[in-house]
């Protein structure tokens, strides 16, 4: 007996501490003008002093975040590319990524925000590793080609190796003139000379799908039927190219306003 009254003493000692604290803490909230808050799919709460007039929320604001992935100091990136027929890989992004600190302390919603207007999507993340796919829905690009893309959102031509895998690029210059008023050679390797007039992602006016092509891949006529062969000739149709000069030659005459 003198052990269950004991017990209901404590039980009833906790249930006032309980409610003392809950009513301490919301009274606390209520005097502070606090507004608790849930954001994100992962759990986060963050707690805001409201504005007492119209300006955005004060300074305090505290978080409490729950195994948040992010990117950290030696976190390797891989990009790839699936078409409809194969899936190939980027390198292009990885060493240029790889080797920059840009990236640093991002999360999975912000990463997707940078890479939007490249095409690129977080397919999976942890510390040590993240990996982005850009889902196209035309068959992949010919072994040893050229074609137009998207590299920090400006136009770009890229090159392809013997396995389809992305592997140089050069971003697409408007101005073929050189300072002399004499026309370029235009050259993948060579450094370029002038003023440099390059093309932003953002700049374009839209027009039968420009963009889109651009950033997911362009599709052409064959892609109906699935068959990939196309005749020498049909190049400008599938949007690829044997040498540099094509793809120059194809994106001044795409893109000049």
């Amino acid at each position: 007996m003198k052990n269950r009254k004991g017990l209901y003493l404590l039980l009833g000692i906790l249930l006032i501490a309980f409610f003392g604290a809950s009513y301490s803490i919301a009274n606390y909230i209520n005097e502070n003008n606090i507004v608790i808050e849930a954001s994100s799919k992962l759990p986060y709460l963050k707690f805001t002093v409201k504005s007492t007039n119209n300006e955005k929320n004060a300074a305090l604001q505290t978080s409490v975040t729950t195994n948040m992935a992010s990117v950290a100091k030696d976190t390797k990136f891989v990009f790839n590319i699936k078409y409809k027929d194969k899936e190939v890989r980027n390198m292009v992004l990885e060493k240029h990524f790889n080797e920059s600190t840009v990236l640093n302390n991002k999360t999975q919603k912000e990463l997707d925000e940078f890479f939007k207007t490249q095409g690129y999507i977080v397919d999976s993340i942890t510390n040590a590793h993240v990996v982005f796919v850009n889902y196209s829905d035309r068959y992949s690009y010919s072994a040893n080609r050229y074609f137009l893309g998207v590299y920090n959102d400006l136009v770009t031509i890229y090159k392809t190796d013997e396995n389809g895998d992305i592997t140089a690029h050069k971003v697409f210059n408007s101005n073929v003139y050189s300072e002399d008023g004499s026309q370029q050679k235009y050259d993948f390797g060579a450094k370029e000379s002038g003023e440099l007039q390059y093309i932003r992602i953002d700049d374009l006016k839209e027009k039968d799908g420009l963009v889109g092509d651009l950033i997911k891949g362009r599709k052409y006529i064959n892609d109906s039927n699935g068959s990939q062969d196309a005749e020498v000739d049909q190049e400008y149709e599938k949007g690829e190219f044997k040498t540099p000069e094509k793809a120059f030659d194809y994106a001044r005459g795409l893109l000049k306003s």
